[in-house]
């Protein structure tokens, strides 16, 4: 399967060929929908000195803000990859962030520590899928010696035993035979059916824990399919010691027979559910084929700094301000003065103050922060970023404002002072989200409780 690559937000590196225009371009329809990838024009010449000159005008096409492997048209796919430095495994774990599973496998690899409850669900979906596949093509079965004494011989009659234990004692209505039976309990089935079991008590104990009402008809529709799968493996002996886990088979040190393609991926899934074992969303290589994680960084970004900063923060609010309760209206009333003459008076409407943290102690907003999952190449944020963060600390009376910006490669974290829009100072703060983000994030507590203990000095 052809992959090609991409940053977030940058190009996809197409090669000539890959998507072809006939009487139009094919895509995958969910994949323009939801806004994973998008076409744009861009001036294929330099910019000419004559502004008469004619340029080549080419389509292109660019991811947005979602990483992955996203499928574009038949096997064709790109490989988004953060466009900073992260360990977005360390944050999906901290936020047990949803991410959207695409029809398309990818390869991950394992990882040393235990699987987090978000990962041990995907592998359990991603185990109950791949059995499909699997019993389509058959159970496999091998023919196992059986020894037996019996007064309706089949096999071999075995000579030697029948004298000694039979003839001996004057039975000569039964001699002993062996055979050969074929037999559904193999190692590699009977670590299906151990899989198998253990993905309807995860999904009992996941129902049990009360979850929305999406999560619940997602969990029993797929409790269904393991009560299907544990009755076409309903002919095969359980083994309670688990022998079956040192089968080369199962360990994957030996192939599996061509007809019986599909047992190498269920397998492995199943081993690493029975050891639950997890799985690191970095790498583009490893021995565990699961469908394709999308997540949407912007979000993940934003989540795992409000959720952290509760944790590093102590005696503080760290608020979530685009779920207050009750809102804070952007617009407060306002009297017309006698003397100016107006069209209409607006009503403050449903504008809302939606700040993405809010630091705050007894009603008093100390602090208002805005995240941004975009970088500051030099010198001052975003000008939109600066007037929204502002306007919002001037409603709330706040002195302090702050944007918080992933660190770029070569680029210093730290708190960095742009400067004073009235009575607001206006900070940025630059993470470090690579090898260890919650050092980072410690560090940017210590300073958000330092720029509070100025706004309480002040009062």
């Amino acid at each position: 399967m052809p992959i090609r690559t991409a940053h977030e937000h940058g190009e996809v590196d197409l090669h000539p060929g890959d998507l072809a225009f006939s009487e139009g371009l094919r895509m995958r329809q969910d994949v323009l929908r939801r806004g994973f990838v998008e076409w744009r024009s861009v001036v294929a010449d330099e910019i000419p000195k004559s502004a008469t000159e004619e340029v080549t005008v080419e389509r292109k096409l660019f991811a947005k803000g979602f990483i992955g492997l996203i499928p574009l048209a038949g096997n064709l796919s790109v490989l988004v990859e953060p466009r900073y430095p992260a360990n977005v495994t360390h944050m999906v774990n901290v936020c047990e962030w949803p991410a959207l599973a695409l029809d398309v496998l990818r390869h991950y690899a394992e990882a040393p520590e235990a699987a987090e409850e978000w990962m041990l669900d995907r592998l359990v979906t991603d185990f109950l899928n791949s059995m499909r596949a699997l019993l389509s093509q058959g159970l496999m079965r091998e023919y196992k010696k059986r020894v037996a004494a019996t007064s309706t011989p089949k096999g071999r009659i075995l000579v030697g035993p029948t004298i000694q234990k039979q003839a001996s004692r004057g039975i000569n209505y039964r001699v002993n035979i062996s055979y050969f039976e074929k037999t559904e309990t193999t190692a590699p089935n009977q670590a299906l059916l151990a899989a198998t079991q253990w993905s309807l008590e995860w999904l009992d104990r996941r129902l049990r824990s009360k979850p929305g009402k999406e999560m619940r008809k997602y969990l029993r529709v797929t409790r269904q399919e393991a009560v299907r799968h544990l009755h076409a493996l309903r002919f095969i002996e359980g083994d309670s010691e688990r022998r079956f886990m040192y089968d080369p088979f199962v360990r994957g040190l030996r192939d599996m027979p061509e007809s019986r393609s599909e047992y190498s991926r269920s397998l492995r899934l199943a081993v690493a559910l029975l050891e639950r074992r997890g799985f690191t969303l970095e790498s583009s290589e490893g021995a565990l084929a699961l469908s394709t994680l999308l997540l949407s960084t912007d979000d993940l970004f934003e989540e795992y700094v409000r959720r952290r900063l509760r944790q590093y923060i102590s005696g503080l609010e760290v608020l979530d301000g685009n779920d207050l309760n009750p809102t804070r209206a952007l617009f407060e009333s306002a009297e017309v003065p006698a003397t100016v003459p107006v069209v209409e008076t607006l009503k403050p409407g449903s504008n809302r103050v939606q700040p993405d943290i809010l630091i705050e102690s007894a009603g008093r907003t100390y602090l208002v922060a805005d995240v941004k999952y975009q970088a500051v190449k030099s010198g001052h944020a975003d000008r939109h970023a600066i007037e929204q963060v502002v306007t919002y600390a001037e409603r709330l009376d706040c002195t302090e404002a702050l944007t918080i910006h992933p660190c770029s490669e070569n680029q210093q974290p730290g708190l960095v002072l742009s400067g004073r829009v009235g009575t607001v100072r206006v900070w940025q703060y630059r993470v470090s989200l690579a090898d260890d983000p919650d050092a980072g994030v410690k560090d940017m507590a210590r300073a958000i409780e330092a720029l509070c203990r100025l706004e309480k000095s002040a009062d």
